[in-house]
């Protein structure tokens, strides 16, 4: 058996889950795969796909519902992962939504692709001491593939964002082979990591898009105290210019600060209760020391769905079907289309797969 990757045809076919509004399709598409069938349960997500994926056969519905899919070389998703997210409810045995992998895993086995790969966030690896993650692990194996998991940060691969998020992925076991992860590539350089590029400034990549772009972002109406609730207040909502933005999330009104905005300062905490804080707004913008030249927000801002749609590497043209609110979702639960191409383009070329039974080295 070789390493190189195996297909059946001429072209990659991919079959993707619970696809949101792209973002591993377009990374698919990225790194040379032919993505011939989609599906997600929201509406405006399939009206994207649609609008982007034209030759795609793709399903709104419950994949539950879904019982004959083409054939494929590919399997790829990112089954929804609220209940496993440090910020959501963390009680994954009392949400339905944890099982959602035994139905990638069924459409795993009616398709056998040669290959899969899914993707969740980093807390199905911490919680319950990485039980939930083990259960998956062992479950894909005894359905006949090598699995390898690693947790990979998005601002290492040349995406503007801090996001970490565990990939999984399975290679069929007659094939005799196991997927190592790429090394990063950006990020401070190590003795054992090789010559590395700077983290990407999330201010330069949107620094030319509309300073205000009116409904494009989450204002609270008529409220008193502004804009920001006391618990948008109670933590730092401000990523340096230069840095990486902190994690895009998919709910609007805990988006966070265009980089242009005041600094925020801490100024109360009480530890000891409940491990509260208060931060303000300060008369200082860090960003303007090293050029001047950079935009300046007098009043402080979220991030809008354009600028939240560039920091996810989203092409320059992407615009979501749907409402604001529905923008703001479909580009916060999606898979970064470049750290999604930095893994298909690795696999694609066989320069991830090693024979089964030499263990990789994980990824610098």
């Amino acid at each position: 058996m070789s390493n190189n990757f195996e297909k059946n045809g001429d072209e990659i076919r991919v079959l993707s889950l619970f696809s949101g509004c792209g973002g591993m399709d377009f990374g698919v598409e990225a790194a040379g795969g032919h993505v011939i069938f989609s599906n997600d349960v929201l509406a405006d997500a399939c009206k994207t796909l649609e609008k982007y994926f034209s030759g795609a056969d793709i399903r709104n519905a419950d994949i539950a519902s879904i019982t004959a899919f083409p054939d494929a070389d590919v399997v790829v998703g990112g089954y929804p992962c609220q209940s496993f997210s440090m910020a959501g409810n963390r009680d994954p045995e009392k949400d339905e939504r944890t099982n959602l992998y035994k139905q990638f895993l069924r459409v795993i086995n009616v398709v056998r692709p040669k290959y899969f790969v899914a993707e969740n966030v980093s807390g199905l690896q911490q919680l319950s001491s990485g039980t939930f993650l083990k259960e998956q692990v062992d479950a894909y194996g005894e359905a006949g593939y090598h699995v390898s998991h690693q947790v990979l940060n998005a601002k290492d691969y040349g995406v503007p964002q801090s996001r970490k998020r565990l990939f999984i992925v399975g290679v069929r076991k007659d094939l005799n082979q196991l997927f190592k992860f790429p090394s990063k590539t950006h990020g401070k350089e190590t003795k054992s990591s090789g010559p590395l590029k700077p983290y990407v400034s999330h201010g330069d990549v949107i620094k030319n898009l509309p300073l205000w772009p009116e409904g494009e972002f989450y204002e609270r109406p008529h409220d008193p105290e502004g804009h920001f609730s006391w618990y948008y207040m109670s933590r730092n909502r401000k990523a340096k210019w230069a840095d990486p933005a902190f994690t895009v999330v998919a709910n609007w009104r805990h988006i966070t600060l265009h980089p242009a905005s005041p600094v925020m300062k801490l100024t109360w905490s009480d530890l000891a209760n409940g491990w509260k804080q208060r931060w303000d707004f300060s008369t200082e913008y860090e960003h303007l020391e090293a050029d001047p030249s950079r935009p300046k927000l007098e009043e402080a801002r979220r991030l809008s769905w354009r600028e939240c749609a560039r920091i996810q590497t989203f092409g320059s043209k992407f615009v979501p079907v749907g409402d604001t609110a529905s923008k703001f979702t479909q580009i916060g639960n999606a898979v970064p289309p470049k750290l999604a191409k930095a893994i298909f383009a690795h696999l694609f070329s066989g320069a991830g797969l090693v024979t089964a039974g030499v263990q990789p080295a994980k990824a610098e």
